[in-house]
């Protein structure tokens, strides 16, 4: 937004976000687009969905160029209509590769060592206009989702920076996304934070990081969930998978190939704290399991 607004050339009439939501303990969290556009004094608009009434009061603005990024909600046609389909989208993956709500989780969970941003045009369909511009970037072998998002979005706001400008002027032709090559990446749930100690330890680890922060790997031990945050891979003595052990003070849990090591831990209704602060704290763990 900021990128946008200090373009001499444009002026940003509002900012359509999702509406507040329950966050901590009930309390309403403002979204942070939202934050900074009234930090900057924009107009903000908070639809739950883009529905007639919402398409009305955006039109109203007479708007010349849509540009959204991770917005969560389809952009009617009648909206693209009436921009003449001036609207481009920036989107957190290589495309046509990982289109959907979840492209930075589902690239980790895939294990791929590059990922990216693209500038597309924006359309009605999901994530397949034709694609403007590209930047890629590998994957850290130990980046967490919530890393990588923050990464992507200063690369996003770089490439919009430097390809917007191009594209208003009629400089940037689209190019038309090779379909056959598309791979869905639809939002994931707590139920896919669930991990399966029959996989292998470098694959859990891989699941670890594509939920984290949000919305969290999970096992449970002695009845509570236990939220995974942080993870590695260890070798030593092959087990039953879901095996608990502590090895050399680090909590460990046998996988279908490797040792899970649980580095980063929440224990239900606790605080987040090392693997290690969590093992010391632990019972009459001969013979534990997870989950449990």
């Amino acid at each position: 937004m900021d990128r946008l607004r200090d373009r001499g050339a444009l002026d940003l009439v509002a900012v359509v976000t999702q509406p507040d939501r329950a966050g901590n303990r009930g309390r309403l969290t403002v979204p942070a687009v939202k934050a900074r556009a009234l930090g900057l004094g924009v107009h903000v608009l908070q639809p739950v969905r883009i529905d007639k009434d919402a398409l009305s009061e955006i039109v109203s603005l007479r708007p010349e160029l849509l540009v959204w990024a991770a917005y969560g909600n389809r952009i009617p046609r009648a909206l693209l209509e009436f921009v003449n389909g001036r609207a481009v989208n920036v989107h957190a993956s290589l495309l046509p590769r990982w289109r959907g709500a979840a492209p930075i989780a589902h690239a980790i969970l895939a294990g791929d060592k590059e990922t990216g941003v693209t500038l597309m045009e924006g359309t009605a369909a999901l994530d397949e206009g034709p694609i403007l511009a590209q930047e890629p970037t590998a994957v850290g072998e130990a980046e967490s989702a919530g890393d990588l998002t923050q990464r992507l979005a200063v690369l996003g706001a770089g490439l919009l920076e430097r390809e917007l400008p191009r594209y208003i002027a009629g400089e940037l032709e689209g190019t038309p996304q090779d379909g056959s090559r598309a791979l869905p990446a639809p939002k994931l749930t707590s139920r896919d934070g669930e991990l399966d100690f029959s996989r292998p330890a470098d694959e859990l680890v891989r699941r670890v990081r594509a939920l984290t922060p949000e919305p969290g790997a999970w096992t449970t031990f002695r009845g509570e969930r236990l939220v995974v945050a942080g993870s590695s891979v260890s070798g030593g003595t092959p087990k039953e998978h879901g095996v608990l052990e502590v090895h050399d003070g680090h909590p460990e849990v046998a996988a279908g190939a490797g040792w899970l090591r649980l580095d980063v831990v929440r224990p239900a209704g606790k605080r987040t704290m090392r693997g290690e602060d969590w093992a010391r704290g632990l019972r009459d763990i001969a013979g534990a399991r997870l989950p449990s």
